[in-house]
């Protein structure tokens, strides 16, 4: 292969199984910390509170409203204050622990770690680019094999700027040494993935399991599956 491609996938929700791993991590504090004692109600009621406390604290952080230690212990707080247990301390143990568990859950997006392989065999470099925290996310492609397919592992802490921003981006071939005409991004976040690379020019791939409508989408091009990123990609 003459020409260089470098790939740009997401993490979450994109390679790792996000949901699947949160729900088993959650589940497990929910258990041992009697949750159920605590509260009104059992662990789906607890569940949906935090999902829903957890993407507007997610949402005030990208936007710069909120900082990723109040992160951790803020999205338990408002959970709990909501499952009817007010307990401070409790929230900072629940923060903690989840991001001690989480990382270590190993479940992955169908397909992940085969379209890796084939995407490396055939000469392209690939790159992780993700907003999640450092030490997590590198826990995460270790422990689940992710490593062994990529180049680099780049995130928004280390590059200094959230994605959609172009800065982000452009931080991102500054490490990598590739140029924008070579760049491809992969990722779920319609708004950060798709929206955010094709506005610093890179080609995007949208990648959309439960097909979401996104109308007038500037995205190269949009997949259901991985697998189909091989007949999408150069």
């Amino acid at each position: 292969m003459s020409e260089r491609v470098a790939l740009f996938f997401d993490l979450d929700r994109t390679l790792w199984d996000f949901e699947k791993n949160s729900l088993e991590t959650l589940r497990g504090l929910f258990l041992d910390f009697s949750l159920d004692e605590r509260g009104d109600g059992g662990f789906d009621a607890f569940n949906a509170i935090y999902q829903r406390e957890n993407a507007q604290c997610w949402a005030d952080y990208r936007q710069g409203k909120m900082q990723k230690e109040v992160l951790r212990s803020e999205r338990f707080k408002r959970a709990l204050s909501g499952f009817g247990a007010n307990d401070l301390e409790l929230a900072e143990k629940l923060g903690w622990q989840y991001v001690e568990r989480g990382p270590h859950q190993k479940h992955l997006i169908p397909g992940s770690l085969e379209v890796l392989e084939a995407l490396r065999d055939r000469g392209h470099e690939i790159h992780i680019l993700t907003n999640g925290f450092s030490e997590v996310q590198h826990i995460k492609v270790t422990n689940t094999g992710i490593s062994n397919w990529i180049d680099h592992l780049l995130t928004s802490e280390e590059l200094g700027h959230l994605k959609p921003a172009q800065a982000c981006f452009d931080a991102a071939l500054k490490w990598t040494g590739a140029s924008k005409e070579q760049a491809w991004m992969i990722g779920d976040d319609h708004e950060a993935d798709v929206v955010g690379a094709h506005g610093a020019g890179w080609k995007t791939v949208f990648f959309n399991p439960d097909d979401h409508v996104q109308p007038h989408s500037p995205a190269s091009a949009q997949v259901g599956a991985l697998q189909e990123l091989l007949a999408v990609l150069p």
